[in-house]
């Protein structure tokens, strides 16, 4: 046992902490296995408990109301879905191609009318169904339980992203493509691993499936053929397969496919006008998202009101993202250098995922943290691969071994702190006359809805 411990700590001296196996001929010890009853049963009682977190964590944001102007938008969408399901492929909500969406909230409109807790419930619903899907991505990828399940709950803990998606009804959008995301990449990967990239077979086609799916959500579509092809690229010793296989060309021709028909219908690029390709703003733009995963405050009314604490750490805040992003930068090389192939596909994943939001303006220096929902997956696993292989480094030392974990928990302590700002100024908003026009116009469409649904009945008894 001694000899055992003793090998596998000169292996992680070799790679250094956050890089599990280090290179990818040294792999990291796996857990022992278990039946497969009981592994279901395992991870049944794991959704549950993600769930309990969920409704837990996100209790305060369950008695808001409709804050955002995309939520009464919404609303609006739903009414004329009632009246022509033609509707559903509407570009009318920021000029985006997204059937799926808007059948979920006509869906869910449906259900709970204008109950705004039964859309709050749902989204934390759906968020604890992605962070199981990023528990068993990683636990696909790495076969590391504890790694998967530390991933699983930093999501759960809106770790990175700080649940803006999961607090704003109209955030359903992001919630929907996220899990089609993670579960078209679930499944391409169990092909490519488990099938040798076989055609139609079961893995194949609920990978295409679910990529189909994604098509006709928000646009993620490159997002998702560059996390594909990061997939091949970094396990193409393990599957034996080219990186430009055929199952990549096919996933790809069918998205440019689509796409031309898309562009064909909408006759114009969505949020063209807003497109900024060529400016120095884009690599200031990926660098302001990935430091704000690890340090959310930025210039906003949620400074102002935070206390002097924070405005005090405000003060300093350019000097911490310089040097924050210096961090991120240089652990990202670090990784590709010396990490294993699963480390190297999850920070290829924080890049390629948040980099199509880089080539769009905002004013000022905001950005919007909702971006970062899927992007801060990568950022997961690599925070709880780092976390648990520092305390194992510290094997020998039961008190000190427990250190690592004060890092994520001040995450998670980071994370509830910026949603009870959130809460706030999200209940503040929904009660500011900014919203007015839009609330009247919903307000309007439905008392019409309302006396038709009620003359109905009385106007076919006289027939």
């Amino acid at each position: 046992m001694e000899n055992r411990a003793a090998e596998w700590l000169s292996s992680a001296a070799r790679t250094g902490p956050g890089t599990p196996g280090g290179k990818d001929e040294e792999p990291m010890p796996t857990e022992p296995t278990s039946t497969p009853r009981h592994i279901r049963l395992r991870e049944f009682a794991f959704l549950l408990l993600l769930n309990a977190i969920g409704l837990l964590f996100f209790a305060l944001a369950r008695n808001n109301t409709f804050w955002h102007g995309d939520d009464w938008q919404y609303l609006i969408h739903a009414l004329r879905i009632e009246e022509n399901w033609t509707e559903i492929f509407s570009t009318r909500l920021h000029e985006t191609f997204q059937p799926i969406p808007n059948l979920v909230f006509f869906l869910e409109f449906q259900a709970f009318q204008l109950d705004a807790k039964a859309y709050y419930l749902f989204n934390v619903f759906v968020h604890s169904a992605n962070a199981f899907l990023v528990y068993y991505l990683v636990q696909t990828l790495l076969r590391h339980r504890t790694i998967a399940v530390l991933s699983g709950l930093l999501f759960e803990f809106a770790v990175g992203n700080y649940g803006k998606s999961v607090m704003t009804v109209s955030g359903i959008s992001d919630l929907v493509i996220t899990t089609l995301t993670l579960l078209t990449m679930i499944f391409y990967i169990k092909n490519e691993l488990s099938e040798s990239g076989a055609l139609w077979r079961r893995n194949f086609n609920l990978c295409l499936l679910f990529f189909t799916l994604s098509l006709l959500s928000k646009t993620t579509t490159f997002s998702l053929l560059g996390l594909m092809l990061a997939f091949n690229l970094f396990f193409r010793e393990a599957t034996g397969r080219k990186i430009l296989d055929r199952n990549l060309v096919m996933f790809a021709s069918f998205a440019i496919v689509t796409l031309i028909v898309k562009l064909a219908a909408q006759r114009a690029v969505p949020g063209s006008a807003d497109l900024d390709i060529v400016s120095t703003s884009v690599p200031r733009n990926l660098a302001a998202y990935l430091v704000r995963m690890v340090f959310p405050i930025h210039s906003s009314t949620l400074v102002m009101d935070a206390g002097p604490v924070v405005r005090f750490i405000y003060e300093f805040a350019t000097a911490i993202r310089v040097v924050l992003f210096l961090c991120i930068l240089s652990y990202s090389l670090f990784g590709f250098i010396f990490g294993n192939k699963v480390i190297r596909f999850f920070i290829a994943w924080t890049y390629i995922v948040v980099a199509p939001f880089c080539f769009f303006r905002f004013p000022k220096d905001w950005l919007d943290i909702r971006f970062l929902y899927l992007v801060s997956v990568g950022f997961h696993m690599l925070l709880a691969s780092a976390t648990v292989l520092a305390a194992r480094l510290l094997y020998q030392r039961p008190w000190r071994r427990r250190l690592p974990y004060l890092i994520p928990l001040t995450f998670v302590a980071l994370s509830y702190f910026v949603l009870q700002q959130l809460d706030h100024n999200y209940e503040q908003k929904a009660a500011a006359p900014a919203l007015d026009r839009v609330k009247g116009e919903f307000y309007e469409r439905y008392a019409q809805r309302t006396a038709h649904t009620e003359t109905l009945p009385s106007t076919t008894r006289g027939r």
